[in-house]
């Protein structure tokens, strides 16, 4: 058997030491160890070679027994290593042992895959060989093996060239150790032309491919004499290629393809630019006259050209084409916000992320770029330097070659994300949207008990300033938002999302909305903010909802001086039955602070409505007015009736009780009898379960004018004091019930008792008031009857309420014809007659 895992620590600034236990019970007993060290993720594994203290590729001499400790040098900083041991005894050689745990001298790199190196340089060394050299550029983790690509141009066929060998195979032991870079090729076919491309490897994996090499033909000897037999270029006499710009970044390339040719190259390049590129990567078959060159900018001119294969031979150069241009020429700006970039983890353990973008072409070229970072749901933005730190000063641009940055320091359990902007020498352009939102770790649970279902809701990326006991979770707002358009329950809520990103798209299956359409469901979306302790209805800035491509729902920006009214919005008529593509778009300063849900709602009228309101049982109602009544009398107890000394004592006990003289809200004992809403008789008498007055109203009335009011957000308030009062707030009394229902109609006024009791007030027991201020009275009575405001309809009060005021305004309308004189206005009118003729006799 093998020895025991290895233990790998740090020596020295590129040292590591390695130890392990030697087998004890080994028969015969072990005469050397071999020790073998790697980066983790390699494939790759390096002898450590004890006469020099370094890692060698091949051979090294063995580590003597009983030595069981040694120390490697030559390690990379910042690079990951472990370690494999085995024993020898003069039977042979033992198992390997299990690699040992990763260790790290000083901080970790970051790793990724090779860049491509430069294009390769190929050449015809003789019959059937093609000699290919290339440079191996730098890595992290450093580079371990190359790979060749051979490609015939003319048919276009791909194979890699055996390491071992130098012949093409399909597959196979295709890879060059490093440090070699000279490969020759062989069993290749005369005449034809080839290019190659390299790409190189390290312990992250193979990278991309380099760009394909100057063209070659095998069996012609460079060193030939020019008497001897040349390659022959014919003439080509062909019209220049012409360029058709499409959309996407695609450009079509056509051209007159000579009778005997049977293979074309097109070449592409930047107008202004040196360097051709070979379209396609390939030569294209006859009889093909076109093809579409892809991945191009756009606003940017190109020209082309294209080559021929003739009787086994490659002609000369077309002339280059016109220049084509993919929309419209970009002219010198300053560059347009960029693609949104793509935000990733990179490492939990070190708190780092990396940010990758994508540069677009702009004119003049892209000289740096601006990196901002915040946490979600921040309101401030921070910079990013160059070096990944986060900071709120000004920093240095990042070099628009990177393509990426790696983000030090974040905090475990926050979720982030990034933006940018890109620079010229005109200026910095407009940033681009955030990132996708990522998070170091397991997000941080902020939890917020609701009020109203006593459930923990978190909060993920929002904040909640308003007093904890006030909270509502989105949930339950969008429940209780609309009593008329219901949540169907307990299923009813389709989705309830807490926004984090401007654009959010999702599927929604709706196997049963033929169904729902039949029983008059329908589906609503509604959004809130998080941090408010209402359930009003608040659209962001700008919104659109497309379902499956077709644009449903719009929100627009309010014109300048102008109130926005927000309403839920039924979505149902663009839904169809099945799965459904749903892409929401929005557009806010605080876009995080947004909650939104979709929900299966059904109508409910007023009456509906009316019969899930509790009854407040006649005697805990007559303990409430009790209750309320009672404060009155401590109230005028505080104040005492003792009277004052006299003298300057008297003075100043005056003076002091001036000073702290508290104000009382006394409750009047006087209940009016007619609803305030529709100035009738009150029918089901109603109050809110918090209100702290006598006076009730209409049930009736208040459902239905919450009902024909369109400021949703006006809706649900109290007409006496204004609180809120949603329908699971509302009580009828049942006190008040059986006074009215012992009073007659023409009763307005009672006063209560104490004790409950009460006493009807009629007109008789009113103070009377001199002829003349009488007469003033019945004026104003007389003007209201002819203004139309004493049989005001409830439709002036839900007007006054729905334009936003809290009073509530009377409208005047000269179409409103007068009513029959009733029994108390005739008696006023009596009095308005007395008062008349007294103030002539007078004169």
């Amino acid at each position: 058997p093998g020895p025991d895992r290895p233990e790998v620590s740090v020596a020295g600034d590129t040292e590591l030491r390695i130890t392990w236990t030697i087998p004890q019970d080994a028969d015969p007993e072990v005469t050397a160890s071999t020790v073998k060290l790697r980066i983790v993720g390699s494939q790759r594994w390096q002898n450590y070679d004890h006469s020099t203290g370094r890692l060698v590729a091949k051979g090294g001499s063995t580590v003597p027994a009983p030595t069981c400790e040694v120390t490697v040098d030559g390690c990379e900083v910042g690079l990951g290593y472990e370690a494999i041991v085995a024993a020898m005894n003069s039977h042979g050689w033992s198992d390997v042992s299990e690699p040992s745990l990763p260790v790290i001298i000083g901080d970790p790199k970051p790793r990724a895959k090779p860049t491509p190196p430069p294009p390769p340089k190929l050449s015809a060394v003789g019959p059937g060989k093609l000699r290919c050299t290339w440079e191996i550029g730098e890595a992290c983790p450093p580079i371990e093996a190359s790979q060749l690509q051979l490609t015939a141009v003319s048919s276009g066929l791909v194979l890699l060239v055996d390491a071992a060998n130098g012949r093409l195979v399909p597959s196979g032991r295709t890879t060059f150790a490093v440090p070699r870079c000279e490969a020759s090729i062989n069993g290749v076919e005369d005449g034809i032309e080839y290019v190659v491309a390299v790409c190189c490897r390290n312990a992250e994996g193979f990278g991309d491919y380099s760009l394909p090499s100057d063209p070659s033909v095998a069996g012609i000897d460079p060193r030939a004499s020019t008497s001897g037999m040349e390659l022959v270029l014919h003439d080509c006499s062909t019209q220049a290629p012409v360029l058709l710009p499409l959309t996407d970044g695609q450009m079509r390339v056509r051209w007159n393809l000579p009778e005997e040719a049977k293979s074309t190259i097109v070449k592409l390049r930047r107008v202004g630019d040196m360097n051709w590129y070979l379209c396609g990567g390939t030569a294209i078959a006859a009889p093909a006259s076109e093809t579409i060159a892809r991945g191009l900018d756009e606003g940017i001119e190109y020209e082309a050209m294209a080559s021929f294969l003739i009787n086994g031979r490659w002609c000369g150069d077309t002339p280059v084409s016109s220049p084509g241009c993919i929309g419209d020429i970009k002219l010198p700006s300053t560059p347009a916000a960029p693609p949104d970039p793509r935000l990733f983890v990179l490492d939990v353990a070190a708190c780092k992320a990396r940010l990758k973008w994508i540069v677009p072409t702009t004119v003049p070229p892209v000289t740096g770029i601006a990196v901002h970072f915040r946490a979600v749901g921040g309101k401030e933005w921070q910079n990013v330097s160059p070096s990944g730190q986060i900071t709120s000063e000004e920093v240095d641009l990042v070099s628009p070659s990177a393509g990426q940055l790696d983000i030090c320091d974040l905090d475990q359990g926050v979720r982030y994300e990034a933006a940018i902007a890109l620079r010229n020498k005109l200026g910095l352009g407009p940033f681009s949207g955030p990132s996708d939102v990522v998070c170091i770790g397991r997000p941080i649970p902020q939890p917020m008990k609701c009020m109203f279902c006593f459930n923990d809701f978190d909060l993920q990326h929002t904040r909640y300033t308003r007093n904890p006991e006030n909270f509502w979770c989105p949930v339950c707002r969008f429940r209780h938002m609309d009593p008329f358009n219901a949540v169907i329950e307990p299923y009813g809520m389709l989705l309830c999302h807490i926004v984090a990103r401007p654009t959010i798209s999702f599927a929604l299956d709706l196997p049963d909305l033929r169904s729902w359409r039949k029983d008059d469901h329908a589906v609503f979306m509604r959004m809130c903010r998080i941090d408010s302790d209402n359930c009003a209805q608040v659209w962001p800035t700008k919104l659109t909802l497309e379902a499956n491509g077709n644009e449903i729902l719009v929100i627009k920006e309010p014109e300048e001086g102008h109130v926005r009214r927000d309403v839920p919005k039924d979505i149902s008529a663009g839904l169809k039955p099945g799965l459904n593509t749903i892409r929401i778009h929005m557009e806010d300063e605080n876009l995080c602070g947004f909650a939104l849900s979709l929900s299966r709602t059904q109508t409910r009228t007023a009456k509906q409505i009316a019969t899930d309101i509790p009854i407040c049982a006649e005697e805990a109602a007559r303990e409430r007015i009790c209750m309320l009544l009672g404060k009155n009398v401590a109230s005028k107890s505080i104040a005492g009736d003792s009277p004052a000394p006299d003298g300057e004592e008297g003075q100043q006990q005056k003076e002091n009780d001036d000073d702290d003289e508290i104000v009382e809200c006394v409750v009047s004992n006087k209940l009016k009898l007619r609803c305030p809403l529709s100035f009738e008789r009150v029918v089901i008498p109603t109050r809110g379960e918090g209100c702290m007055h006598l006076q009730c109203f209409g049930l009736g009335a208040y459902l239905e004018s919450n009902a024909k009011m369109r400021a949703l957000n006006n809706r649900w308030t109290c007409p006496v004091c204004s609180c809120v009062l949603r329908p699971q707030d509302l009580r009828i009394d049942g006190y008040v019930e059986r006074v009215l229902a012992e009073t007659p109609p023409y009763i307005d006024e009672v006063e209560i008792m104490e004790g409950g009791a009460y006493r009807c007030i009629e007109e008789e027991d009113m103070p009377k008031a001199p002829p003349v201020e009488a007469a003033k009275v019945a004026d104003q009575e007389i003007d209201a009857i002819i203004d139309g405001t004493a049989d005001a309809t409830i439709e002036a009060v839900i007007h006054a309420v729905d334009d936003g005021h809290v009073e509530k305004r009377k409208e005047n309308s000269t179409m409103l014809q007068l009513p029959p004189a009733k029994k108390r206005q005739r008696r006023r009118q009596r009095m308005l007659s007395v008062a008349d003729e007294g103030n002539e006799s007078s004169n």
